[in-house]
This record gives C-alpha cells, structure tokens and sequence, in this order.
C-alpha cells in the first residue's frame, strides 16, 4: 500500500508542479533531501500549504493532519486510503500523534507536520511546542525546515474571500540525524524557530506585492476584537475593504497592500494586522484584571458538539455563547455550561470554531461567521493565569 501511495503521490505532485508553472503563483526550487527519512517542518499560511512544499520536495510524504478532517464521511475516507495522514486531535493531548509519527520516520518514511498548528491571524509565525526538538532527535530520522513566505496575504486565516498575489517556498534548513546530535534541544527548537519565522507584513514591505480581492477586509472582525480608537470590544465590523467600529464611528481601510490606511488620508491607528493584535492583547489583558469586568464576550448563532474523534460528533446546545471570568457556555435549546478554570486545553480550527476537552470529552464549538474565535481564545489562556503565543 506504501508503493501505491508514493506513485498516487508522484503524480499529482507532477501536476501541481504544472499548474504553478503555468500560473506563476508560486515560486520554489526543486530540492532533493540529504537523508532517506526525514521530520519535514513548515510554518502554516494557506489551507493550501501541503501543495507549496510538496511541490518543492522531490520525496514522499505522510502529512500530520487535524482530526477534524476524518470527519467528513466519503471524502474522509477517500483521503485515508491516498495519503494516510497522521491524524492530530486539536485542543487535546498529543501523545497519540507523537507515538504515530515516530513510528513511521523509523520504518524510513518522511512525515511533514505544520510546526505551529494553527495558521496565525496576525501574519507572524506563532508558537509550536518546545517538545518539537526532542521529538525530532528521538526519531533518529533528517529533519528539513521548509519556509512558506506571502501565504498570508492570499489565504488570511480571518478571511474565506479569495485573494491573488505571490507565494514563494525555500528549504530553510535540511539536518542529518548525526548533525542534530551536537545540538541541544533548546538549541535546535531556536534553530527551527529562525527557519521558519515569517514576519508577513515585512516581506511586504521588501516586495511590495499587491494581492488583489473584491473584499480584502471582509471577515477582519474575526481577528480584531478591539477598537483602537475608541477601546471598546466586539464592536467592530468588516465590509468591503473597511473595517467600522459601531460605537465610534472610526474606519480603516486595508489595502491590497496588506496595510491599513485611514479614507481621510491621516495616519492609521496601527499600519498592520500583526501591530493592531498585539496592542489589543494588552487592552483585553486590562479588561480581564479590572474587578467591574464580568462578562467577556458573547456571541448568539453558537453550537456545541459532543465529538467523537475520527468517528463524528452530536449536537448538544445551541444558542448563545457567554464567557465570564469563570464560566464558559452555550444557553438556548438547552444549557451547557463549564468552569474556565476546568477546561484542559483549547485550539481554533479553520476560521472560526473552537476545539477544547474538559470534564474527560472532546468537545466542537462553532460561532457565527463574525463572531471572533480568536477573542475566546485569548480570554481563556489569560484567564487561566497564561500568556498566549499564538
């Protein structure tokens, strides 16, 4: 079955070569890796990142992929049978992940997993686990760090409109299993985090690309929570290529650029989506510290599953979603509620749905559209007493 999937995958890599040659949308070079089996790391921009490497990598690949995929029937099982990903519960322990990928770098085959997890609504390469250096000495297999740069801008994970503009790949680092012996795992987890940092917005300002789109700021909202010149929260929405605060009135407008700029023409609150995120990481960090704050957030449109990993999931609750600095839940069709403080762990997937296990069960959250995912999130980390990376 191995010998089937790596011809399956030849062939489509041939025409996916094609077809970025022709429309010139991507640029890499074709790279050869120093080892037989490898730990192939990349950062995460575009739902369409395993087309940017496998395109460059003259090798075949098991792919770590979020579990949620494995939920969709027929296409589900058309996609285990081709490429037999490695599935990844987000939100959850990751034990089981680890355990699959070490198994099959030992029987000489390369995996690839997306080091941070998540794509970044910020357009910076975020966090990934400081277990990422030991897992890949422990392997005993290579380890390749691939680079994706302009991913941002033409897939945003805040966005689901479509956006046309430059992409380009480069093999940042390829390590034999003898070369990752002389490094520490601090050490390696610091040379894998310079490999794969993308700052979006200062590749922009070196390149300068226009990446184009009918709406470039629709669905912003669910990435900015905060107003920036008024403070409030959940008051800001996107249409066409401006973003409006409903309580004060202020607009900004994003360019094909990539960078905001005001319809007078003065100087724009923050000149970036990465900039604007980090300031109102501060603002919310203040909400939540001040005593007559109680509610954080809440959103009407939200449904709750119960999910059985690999298998589906069971509608729960409906309704509105309220978090408070100790409760977390949805109330409508019927109730369900949890302690913030119970809540094991949390990961967004896609755009705008929460994955998180609490009271021992995996658990799907899905908001509206503009509601923002991403604002729960933080909340919840800040809550817990830690800082979020992501």
């Amino acid at each position: 079955m191995h010998t089937f999937r790596v011809i399956i995958y030849s062939i489509f890599r041939a025409f996916v070569r094609l077809y970025f040659r022709i429309t010139g949308k991507y640029s890499w070079t074709n790279y050869t890796p120093k080892s037989k089996a490898n730990l192939i790391l990349t950062n995460h921009t575009t739902n369409w990142d395993f087309l940017y490497f496998g395109a460059a990598l003259n090798c075949h690949m098991y792919f770590v992929a979020s579990e949620h995929i494995f939920r969709a029937g027929f296409v589900s099982k058309a996609i285990r049978f081709l490429v037999d990903p490695i599935a990844r519960k987000k939100g959850a322990s990751a034990v089981g992940t680890t355990k699959e990928i070490i198994k099959r770098l030992r029987k000489g085959y390369n995996v690839c997993m997306m080091v941070e997890g998540n794509r970044s609504f910020s357009g910076e390469t975020g966090f990934f686990s400081p277990n990422t250096a030991a897992l890949a000495k422990r392997c005993g297999a290579g380890l390749i760090d691939f680079r994706i740069n302009g991913g941002y801008f033409v897939n945003p994970r805040w966005s689901n409109t479509k956006r046309k503009g430059k992409v380009w790949g480069v093999v940042a680092g390829d390590y034999t299993a003898e070369e990752l012996k002389q490094y520490t795992d601090g050490q390696l987890n610091e040379i894998i985090r310079k490999d794969l940092y993308v700052n979006a917005f200062e590749d922009q300002k070196e390149k300068n690309y226009s990446y184009k789109c009918k709406a470039p700021a629709e669905t912003l909202e669910t990435a900015l929570f905060a107003c920036p010149d008024c403070g409030s929260f959940a008051s800001l929405d996107s249409r066409g290529d401006r973003v409006i605060c409903r309580h004060c009135g202020s607009e900004h407008v994003f360019t094909e650029k990539g960078f905001f700029e005001r319809p007078d023409g003065s100087a724009p609150a923050f000149e970036t989506v990465l900039e604007w995120t980090r300031w109102q990481k501060g603002k919310l960090k203040e909400a939540i510290a001040d005593p007559s704050v109680e509610v954080i957030r809440s959103d009407e449109g939200a449904q709750l599953y119960e999910v059985h990993p690999l298998e589906g999931k069971i509608l729960t609750a409906e309704g509105t979603l309220k978090l408070t600095k100790t409760e977390f839940g949805v109330s409508g069709t019927e109730n369900r509620t949890f302690a913030v403080n119970k809540i094991d762990s949390m990961a967004i997937v896609l755009m705008n749905t929460l994955l998180f296990t609490a009271e021992d069960k995996y658990w799907e959250l899905r908001l509206p559209e503009r509601a923002s995912a991403l604002h729960y999130m933080i909340s919840y980390y800040y809550l817990n007493g830690r800082e979020y990376e992501g």
